[in-house]
C-alpha cells in the first residue's frame, strides 16, 4: 500500500497509527473536522494535532448515524455520503483506515462503494454503532478490548490494543510540590458540567490541591476563558496552584499522566486505556448519553481492578466529591497487563506483515 486514508472520531489513537505508516514509507492523508462540534468556531484538536504533525488534512461535513439531530440532521446524512465519496473518488487511496465516528462510517462507506478496502479499529470496551454499521463491508476489525469481540465477525476481529505513543511508559520525576496533585481531565470537547463543578469550588481546593485542569477550547462554553480568567483573579498563593489548559496534546499527556496523584474526569476510551497501563488512582465521571452507555463501562471496568472510584455526574457535590478523593487515595492500585505495542501490530497486519 502506498497511500492509506485515515479518519474517525479517535484522533489520538489514529495519530499514532499515522506516524507508524508514514515511518514505514506510506503516504497518509486524513479526511476530519476541523471544529469539534456545531457552533463551535475554535479549530479542533484533531485538525490542530494532525496538520502539526504535517499530515494532509481534508475537511469533511458528514450528519450522525441518528435521530438525535433532528430532520437537520437527517438531511446532512446523504450530503455527507456524498461529499465523502468524492473526496474519497479524489484522493483515491489503497485502503480507509477508520477509527469509529460518524465521519468514519461516512467515508468507510463511500470507500466500499468504490471498491477500497476497509479496515476499523474499535477502542471501547463494548462497541460504537458507527463500527458496528461499518464492520458489515470492513476486511478487518482491530480491536482494543478482547470484551468487544462479540460485536464484531469473529474472523475479521484482531485484538491489537490501543495504540499509544513511543516512550508513553517512559519514567517521569515530579517536582516536590506542596500539596498533591490532581489532573482535570475533561476530554477534547471538555466538560462544561466538570469545569463548572470546579470553578464553582476551585478556592476551597487549592487550599489541598495542586490543579492542572484541562478544560477543553469550545467557543460554545467559553470554559477555556473563564479558567484563564479565574486564575488571573485568584490571590497569588492559590494561583501558582492553578495550571489550566485548554488541551494537553499527545506529546505532553504521558508526562502529564506520569506526574499527577490523581485525574478527575471522564472515562473516554483512551483515557481509560491509559490510565489502566499506568496503573494510576482516579476518580472517573462518566459520561452516560453514549452508545451502551460506554463510559459507564470504561469505569466499571477500572473500578473493578481497584484503579477508580466513580463518582456519578448527578452526585457531584463538593461533600461527595471530598469522599471520592479520600476513597480514591485509599486505592492501591497497580498497572494493568496491556499492550503498548498496538500502532506496530496494527500497521504489521495492515501492510500484510
Amino acid at each position: 500500500m502506498k497511500k492509506i486514508v485515515i479518519t474517525g472520531g479517535h484522533h489520538n489513537s489514529a495519530l499514532v497509527v499515522a506516524e507508524e505508516l508514514r515511518r514505514r514509507g506510506v503516504e497518509v492523508i486524513w479526511i476530519g473536522h476541523r471544529q469539534a462540534a456545531a457552533g463551535d468556531t475554535n479549530d479542533s484538536a484533531e485538525y490542530r494535532e494532525v496538520t502539526a504533525a504535517g499530515f494532509p488534512f481534508v475537511i469533511l461535513e458528514a450528519g450522525k448515524l441518528s435521530f438525535d439531530g433532528g430532520f437537520a440532521n437527517l438531511i446532512r446524512l446523504p450530503a455527507g455520503f456524498i461529499h465523502a465519496y468524492y473526496l474519497v473518488q479524489k484522493q483515491h487511496p489503497d485502503a480507509i483506515l477508520s477509527f469509529g465516528g460518524y465521519l468514519g462510517a461516512s467515508v468507510a462507506a463511500a470507500a466500499w462503494v468504490q471498491g477500497i478496502p476497509v479496515y476499523l479499529h474499535e477502542q471501547t470496551v463494548v462497541s460504537g454503532k458507527a463500527n458496528r454499521f461499518a464492520s458489515h463491508f470492513a476486511r478487518r476489525v482491530y480491536l482494543t478490548w478482547g470484551s468487544s469481540r462479540v460485536y464484531f465477525p469473529r474472523e475479521k476481529s484482531l485484538v491489537v490494543g490501543l495504540p499509544i505513543r513511543t516512550g508513553f511508559l517512559k519514567k517521569h520525576v515530579a517536582p516536590r510540590r506542596k500539596y498533591p496533585r490532581l489532573l482535570v481531565l475533561c476530554g477534547k470537547q471538555g466538560s462544561h458540567v466538570i469545569n463548572t463543578f470546579i470553578y464553582n469550588n476551585l478556592t476551597k481546593l487549592l487550599e489541598s490541591y495542586d490543579i492542572v485542569h484541562q478544560t477543553g477550547t469550545s467557543s460554545v462554553t467559553g470554559d477555556w476563558e473563564r479558567a484563564q480568567k479565574l486564575k488571573r483573579q485568584l490571590p497569588r498563593e492559590l494561583a501558582v496552584h492553578y495550571h489550566p489548559a485548554g488541551y494537553i496534546g499527545e506529546a505532553e499527556i504521558a508526562a502529564t499522566l506520569a506526574t499527577a496523584d490523581m485525574v478527575i474526569g471522564r472515562s473516554g476510551a483512551h483515557t481509560t486505556y491509559e490510565l489502566g497501563l499506568l496503573g494510576k488512582r482516579s476518580v472517573l465521571i462518566p459520561f452516560l448519553a453514549t452508545t451502551r452507555e460506554e463510559q459507564l463501562q470504561n469505569a466499571k471496568y477500572l473500578a473493578e481492578k481497584g484503579i477508580a472510584v466513580i463518582l456519578n455526574q448527578s452526585d457531584l457535590t463538593m461533600h461527595n466529591f471530598r469522599l471520592a478523593l479520600t476513597a480514591a487515595s485509599k486505592l492501591s492500585p497497580s498497572p494493568l497487563p496491556l499492550r503498548s505495542d498496538a500502532a506496530s501490530r496494527l500497521v504489521s497486519d495492515l501492510l500484510g506483515g
